[in-house]
């Protein structure tokens, strides 16, 4: 170091940034065609369909990701077995491995891989044979933790120096928790009075609704409710077929390492594997259903804090070199779970032989978001499957699929809407459909849109700083005394840098002209100030 001059020492604190590095979501199409069992009889009739799609692995590939999954599909469909139609059930599973590509290098980052079915169509190519087609999402996400020091105060300052620091107060979030867990869930439900014992499982459909998370220490509490749905043969002389339908509460725990209850916690979940079995009741007879569930977790827990940080420092008696340093934090603006209604009218005239709604499913998905002033607009649909009864006997059974359209806008106040993040989850909470008469469907559902969103930003902050001597004849010729006029664009800490004196100093010689003005705030335009140049010691 030169003589003369001397390095302040400036305390840091740092600060565990999570960035996105880079991210992508790619559309594939999955198409197959798979036969019919030689157990299985023909097919008369496709009656309904569903898919589960779950991601086994993802990992880099330099500026790749190499995906691998797979859509595990279920069909209903109607058969002619003893010269009587019947209701069977066939299920098949399709493989994927998919090279994703990324605009960085994602290696040595936090990878991750979601994948949504967007739709899916089962057709009958002949009566031993079928086609498969759907339509897969992935999302991939690169992140990163990115370590940002800011300067929060200063040891051994010098009484002749006469140093002024300048404090904000920032407030910004951390990612304190980022795990990818599977949940398992094992409950049972039994039959109602009135409904035959089981003989063998047709069909099932499966919802989770009223999913909540509490976070512990060190742990996650989860509680929701499924909506079980079952359809059977009875155990009995008719062997007609039966259906159930009953709704389960249930809860489980994750262990969540370095988690707090006062941490913001933001999940996303998907239902990846089903099992249903029938097991004997208490009585040994075939009344109890034994539902095993496996949910795809992906949490997510931030912690807010309030900070100070040094942004800026003088003195009015020596020269102050400042090195800064620019860094981006984010502020949460919000976390909340807001829910729209939907509901629709459906003729049911293409449906004649249309007797009694059995259960009603649905999926929300999001067509498009926009943003303004007054919030974030989401506008998108829910994807409903009805699965009814007919008075056809060739064709007892048949769904039908529709879209109810939402639209819903999310209070959201942000001062700059570029710099504006957010992920929104959207999930049916309830569904249902009932039968208005002959010739109309009536649809009503929630959907809760799920949304974190945060406000990147910028602070300047002093990490070192040199403090050098004013030439003798330099410091001279600041002037003593000062009158001054404010303009209304500087702060009273500019007033006072500018003319080498102390904001406590222009208070001190200004009295209620400047006493409710703090540092950074700016002076009255057209306020009279006397400024005296501090003396150096």
């Amino acid at each position: 170091m030169n003589k003369g001059v001397q390095e302040l020492i400036i305390r840091k604190e740092n600060i565990h940034e999570n960035r996105i590095k880079c991210s992508n979501t790619m559309q594939i199409t999955l198409d197959d065609d798979f036969n019919v069992p030689d157990s299985k009889p023909d097919i008369d009739s496709i009656i309904k369909e569903r898919g589960i799609v779950h991601i086994e692995s993802v990992k880099s590939v330099a500026d790749k990701a190499d995906v691998i999954g797979a859509l595990d599909f279920s069909l209903l469909y109607t058969g002619t077995e003893n010269d009587k139609h019947i209701p069977v059930r066939m299920n098949g599973s399709m493989e994927f491995n998919e090279k994703i590509n990324l605009s960085e290098d994602a290696d040595n980052t936090y990878l991750t891989a979601q994948a949504r079915l967007e739709d899916i169509t089962v057709k009958a190519i002949n009566s031993r044979k079928i086609s498969v087609k759907a339509v897969v999402s992935i999302t991939v996400v690169s992140e990163e933790i990115e370590d940002v020091s800011v300067g929060n105060d200063v040891d051994d300052i010098d009484e002749k120096d006469d140093i002024q620091i300048l404090k904000n107060t920032i407030n910004y979030c951390q990612l304190a928790v980022n795990q990818k867990d599977n949940l398992r869930i094992k409950e049972s439900v039994n039959l109602t009075a009135g409904k035959p014992n089981i003989a063998q499982l047709l069909w099932e459909d499966i919802d989770i609704r009223s999913f909540n998370t509490r976070l512990d220490n060190n742990s996650m509490n989860i509680t929701g409710q499924m909506n079980v749905f079952v359809m059977y043969t009875a155990q009995d002389d008719t062997e007609s077929v039966q259906w159930f339908e009953t709704t389960k509460d249930f809860e489980g725990t994750l262990d969540i390492s370095g988690c707090n209850p006062d941490m913001v916690s933001y999940v996303k979940y998907g239902l990846v594997s089903t099992n249903v079995e029938v097991k004997p009741d208490y009585d040994g007879e075939n009344r109890e259903i034994a539902i095993e569930l496996v949910i795809d977790m992906e949490v997510k827990a931030y912690e807010e804090y309030e900070q100070q940080i040094i942004t800026d420092i003088y003195s009015p008696v020596k020269n102050v070199t400042l090195n800064e340093q620019k860094a981006v934090l984010r502020q949460l603006l919000t976390h909340n779970n807001s829910k729209c209604r939907v509901s629709e009218r459906v003729k049911a005239d293409e449906y004649v032989n249309m007797l009694q709604i059995c259960n009603c499913t649905g999926m929300a998905q999001i067509d498009d978001i926009s943003s303004d002033e007054e919030g974030i607009l989401v506008e998108g649909a829910v994807v409903v499957n009805v699965f009814y009864i007919t008075s056809d006997d060739n064709s007892p059974m048949g769904s039908m699929r529709t879209a109810l359209p939402f639209s819903h806008k999310i209070q959201v106040k942000c001062d700059d809407i570029e710099k504006m993040e957010y992920t929104i989850n959207p999930l049916v909470e309830d569904l249902s459909a009932v039968m208005t008469g002959s010739s109309e469907i009536e649809i009503k559902g929630s959907v809760s849109l799920d949304t974190i969103c945060f406000q990147a930003y910028s602070v300047n902050g002093v990490m070192s700083c040199e403090i050098t001597p004013f030439p003798e004849n330099e410091f001279l010729k600041f002037p003593s005394i000062i009158g001054y006029i404010a303009n209304g664009e500087e702060t009273l800490w500019e007033i006072a840098r500018k003319n080498h004196t102390t904001t406590s100093s222009i208070r001190k010689r200004n009295g209620q002209l400047v006493e409710k003005t703090a540092d950074d705030m700016k002076v009255k335009k057209g306020e009279k100030l006397l400024l005296v140049k501090v003396a150096r010691l």
